[in-house]
């Protein structure tokens, strides 16, 4: 053979390589697929889990505190079954309770915990619960804008602040 000549391979000795690339390609394909699925799977099992928790230690805060009819931890158990979930534990603290419920079996069970009961502190002026006005534990720049100008000579980042919250 010359330097310049190709080496001749003998016809059909490729064939079927495509299908077997096509089948590697569409194997990764389903396992990321169905990775995805499981994911998705999960996380939505999650949400339930916590939707029924929730549900189960409102109920139970409710019972305590005498607005539902049983013992707390009863309600948290038909409020947990009927939303699909079976009650793991529930500790009543006062009027206040901890509910923790599973959702699924085996290596897929997902678990849940939700406390309810009374606030500790009835808060007067609030907006969505939180403290709103002179003794919000926001810092003052905050709740605050910079002053337009100048209203007085004496003091006149006070005087800006004091007509501002007032």
């Amino acid at each position: 053979m010359r330097g310049g000549d190709l080496v001749q391979r003998p016809a059909g000795a490729e064939r079927g390589s495509a299908t077997v690339l096509m089948a590697a390609v569409l194997g990764v394909g389903v396992l990321v697929g169905s990775t995805a699925l499981a994911a998705a799977g999960h996380r939505a099992q999650a949400i339930r889990a916590q939707g029924s928790a929730d549900a189960a230690a409102t109920g139970a805060a409710a019972a305590s505190v005498g607005l539902l009819p049983g013992g707390p931890c009863t309600v948290a158990g038909h409020l947990a079954t009927a939303n699909g979930a079976a009650l793991a534990a529930c500790e009543l603290a006062s009027a206040t309770v901890r509910v923790s419920v599973v959702v699924g079996t085996g290596p897929f069970a997902v678990g849940a915990v939700a406390v309810a009961g009374p606030a500790d502190e009835p808060c007067e002026q609030c907006v969505y619960g939180v403290p709103v006005g002179p003794r919000s534990p926001m810092s003052r720049s905050t709740r605050t804008r910079s002053c337009p100008g100048p209203t007085s000579t004496i003091d006149q980042g006070d005087t800006c602040q004091a007509r501002r919250s007032s």
